[in-house]
């Protein structure tokens, strides 16, 4: 059998969190509003403007990581509120945690991502992390958000570290997809992709390498354009539907085998994946022509083309050993590619790719 699966609206457009109430209020009038610390002082204002008369709203901040503890205490709240749903806004781990305390309470919930530095928001996946940042579980909710709202103006006004962030994590959705379907690979309902799901991972890679370095560019200069609106949406919704609904391979297992080795880990999610793109090239044993298509698109939107750009001392062995063997052992994503991948395959794909940089 085949599935799709998706969030149940998708909105994005420049300054649209001024009509919030709009696309909240099919679910009720009474939320409870999980804001990030880094984001709360902006974020607070706009929301309390937009719902000023319309709904009542309860704000809650975000304690630091994503943790089922967290989740368990945001979902107090929107219990002891009687709220009838949850708005999570923030980044990922924001949102994550959001997924999961409203799982827990099954009330509706509204996400707002406050960058696009990943594919997060659209899916029912929740990352989860202990206490010490340390990568615990992709867990499954029962179903994916309600509503994803995507202001492009709050985007813009991000940083463009966070937007090349979502990029590489958005550019590892076709070739994992590619791996997944290679190997059989079931999705996240334990069903086969349908073709629609593969292409939208098509897409997305075309829309990165058409628009990112424009996008990048505008982030960066602070200058919105239509280019930012095309990278957003592959970033968030092309990505995030395209991954849930395809699966994932050496890309996320690279980014889950290190960041479990390196506590906390060096740079974000989407630049670590970003990372692991290139080791699953090698592993793949890519042909000269999609490598080097890869790189050049790095290069353009300052992407990791070493363990060096990671902060990592690619000459460290034992680190390099460490890590390749956490890659096998602490994600079973690996499993997904369609030949078999032991620690020495991927230590020799990342040795690899120190070889092709260094020859840059």
């Amino acid at each position: 059998m085949k599935s799709l699966t998706a969030p149940g609206k998708y909105y994005q457009g420049r300054h649209i969190l001024r009509n919030l109430s709009k696309y909240i209020k099919p679910f009720g009038t009474d939320f409870t509003v999980m804001l990030g610390p880094s984001t709360k002082d902006f974020m607070e204002p706009i929301i309390q403007t937009a719902l000023e008369g319309t709904c009542r709203v309860r704000f809650a901040c975000f304690g630091g990581e994503s943790t089922a503890e967290e989740a368990q205490r945001i979902g107090k709240l929107v219990q002891e509120h009687k709220s009838h749903g949850l708005i999570g806004a923030g980044g990922g781990k924001v949102l994550d945690t959001a997924k999961k305390a409203a799982d827990m309470q099954q009330c509706p919930l509204i996400l707002i991502p406050t960058s696009a530095a990943s594919d997060a928001p659209c899916s029912a996946m929740s990352v989860v992390y202990d206490e010490e940042g340390r990568f615990a579980a992709a867990e499954k909710m029962k179903r994916n958000p309600d509503v994803v709202l995507v202001d492009t103006q709050i985007i813009l006004e991000a940083s463009e570290k966070s937007l090349a962030a979502g990029i590489g994590d958005a550019f590892a959705t076709y070739y994992e997809a590619r791996a997944c379907r290679a190997s059989g690979t079931t999705n996240s309902e334990d069903n086969m992709g349908t073709e629609t799901a593969f292409a939208l991972t098509k897409l997305c890679k075309e829309l990165l390498l058409q628009y990112g370095e424009d996008a990048w560019n505008a982030v960066r200069k602070k200058q919105y354009c239509e280019a930012l609106e095309n990278c957003v949406e592959a970033n968030i919704y092309l990505s995030g539907v395209g991954f849930e609904n395809n699966g994932c391979a050496i890309s996320h297992g690279v980014y889950n085998g290190m960041s479990a080795v390196l506590v906390p880990f060096p740079v974000s999610h989407g630049v670590g994946v970003a990372y692991g793109t290139l080791v699953q090239l090698q592993a793949e044993k890519a042909s000269k022509e999609e490598w080097q298509e890869a790189v050049n698109f790095y290069k353009k939107v300052k992407l990791p083309l070493c363990l060096e750009d990671l902060g990592i001392d690619a000459k460290d062995e034992t680190l390099l050993k460490e890590i390749s063997q956490a890659v096998c052992e602490a994600s079973p994503l690996v499993k997904h590619m369609p030949f078999k991948v032991t620690p020495d395959l991927i230590l020799e794909a990342m040795v690899n790719v120190e070889k092709e940089h260094d020859q840059e």
